[in-house]
């Protein structure tokens, strides 16, 4: 039980993480056996009547849906893992260094994947065809990097650069915000959480919320 309390951060995270993918698997076909087809081959989605109605088709390629479900949720993982210090801020709610890692490496794995299903469904050279999926190419390189160091060892290794680097995800986070935003797709959400994230973060007004805080907390 103990061990249980102290990981159920990152399970939690590993399991929400983990839940969108089923959507995913169940539009998927694994070749194993015919070299001379892809590998993975999704079927077409269908849409709810509404949207259908909205669209004026009954249903997408299925690689259409696998790019915009992976790109929405590494969209709320990166969200995520810049709230953890408002939310401490805010409520003093702490989480430990293993479940923000875990958040940081779900990020990197649907931004990945967001890339790699791109590249399937446009190809490479498509990212540099626009300034909307260049803002996106740059994100998820970024995001990649900070995946890939989301652990003690990088921590030790890169030492005072580590902070340094993973900063960064504020860049990242422009870049994703632009990305959706020149993609018409739905940005207020994003742009509304971030900008509270940065104003919570803002010395004086951190400053002052923390003092509420510990007030509150003692019966002030």
């Amino acid at each position: 039980m103990n061990w249980l309390k102290k990981n159920r951060g990152w399970i939690l995270v590993c399991i929400i993480a983990f839940v969108p993918l089923l959507s995913l698997y169940e539009l998927a076909n694994f070749n194993f056996e015919n070299n001379n087809y892809d590998f993975l081959i999704f079927d077409d989605y269908e849409l709810s009547p509404e949207l259908a109605a909205k669209m004026d088709v009954d249903a997408i390629p299925g690689i259409k849906y696998a790019i915009h479900t992976t790109g929405k949720w590494g969209i709320r993982f990166l969200i995520a893992i810049l709230m953890c210090t408002p939310v401490r801020i805010l409520f003093g709610w702490t989480s430990n260094l293993r479940t923000r890692q875990a958040i940081g490496i779900t990020t990197g794995v649907y931004a990945l994947l967001h890339f790699s299903f791109f590249i399937k469904y446009e190809g490479f050279s498509a990212i540099f065809s626009e300034v909307k999926l260049v803002a996106g190419f740059l994100a998820g390189i970024i995001v990649f990097a900070l995946m890939i160091t989301s652990n003690k060892r990088s921590m030790k290794l890169l030492k005072k650069a580590w902070k340094k680097l993973h900063k960064l995800a504020y860049v990242a986070a422009g870049l994703v915000v632009l990305h959706v935003i020149l993609l018409e797709e739905d940005w207020i959400v994003y742009v509304c959480l971030l900008g509270l994230g940065f104003i919570i973060r803002y010395k004086p007004i951190r400053s002052r919320l923390e003092e509420l805080r510990m007030k509150k907390a003692n019966g002030l």
